[in-house]
């Protein structure tokens, strides 16, 4: 086999390695990188590894279920161990501390980025808190005159009725769950329904 026809499997060799080592453990579609293997540049050689990340991070953001992977290939690089893949290793260990240096930050933006989700799911909170108390202080208020207007009614039946539908707006307000009886052979009688 001559030296030409080496150097033109090395490179699928490499884009192999790649693949098994980091497009598949975090998850980049097949669909995305698979077309990339084997295209060619305006001069007709095969893109390099440098030429390939770009679109493979263009597809990966194009695709919903695949946004994840970029952080992944971080998350490996930061952690790669297997220099011995490498036909510089001084440049290999570089990679991985720029690497670990942009996990870093991603982590910390990660951390910015929920402590304001916990900082607005806490003020969403509150702000129904508030909307509730002031509901219930509306409602009280609407109660107590409802009370009032019952205990000056000279007639029973109107004081019942007054009684019963400020207790089911009680238990509406507090949500105490009222389950309301069939009208009996004898209510229906003399209520007429």
């Amino acid at each position: 086999m001559s030296v030409r026809s080496q150097w033109r499997q090395l490179p699928c060799h490499i884009k192999r390695v790649m693949v098994d080592f980091l497009l598949n453990p975090t998850g980049v579609p097949e669909d995305v990188y698979r077309p990339l293997m084997y295209r060619r540049d305006e001069a007709g050689r095969l893109l390099s590894k440098r030429q390939i990340a770009p679109l493979i991070v263009d597809g990966c953001e194009g695709q919903p279920g695949a946004q994840h992977a970029i952080r992944r290939i971080v998350e490996i690089a930061a952690t790669w161990s297997s220099f011995h893949l490498a036909d510089n290793e001084y440049a290999a260990r570089a990679i991985v501390q720029k690497a670990c240096e942009l996990f870093d930050i991603i982590e910390t933006m990660d951390a910015r980025e929920a402590r304001a989700r916990e900082i607005g799911r806490q003020e969403e909170v509150a702000r129904l808190s508030r909307e509730r108390d002031d509901m219930l202080r509306r409602q009280s208020q609407l109660l107590l005159m409802m009370f009032d207007e019952m205990a000056r009614s000279n007639d029973p039946q109107r004081r019942g009725y007054l009684l019963q539908d400020l207790l089911n707006r009680l238990f509406d307000i507090h949500e105490v769950p009222v389950v309301r009886p069939y009208p009996s052979a004898y209510h229906r009688r003399w209520v007429g329904r």
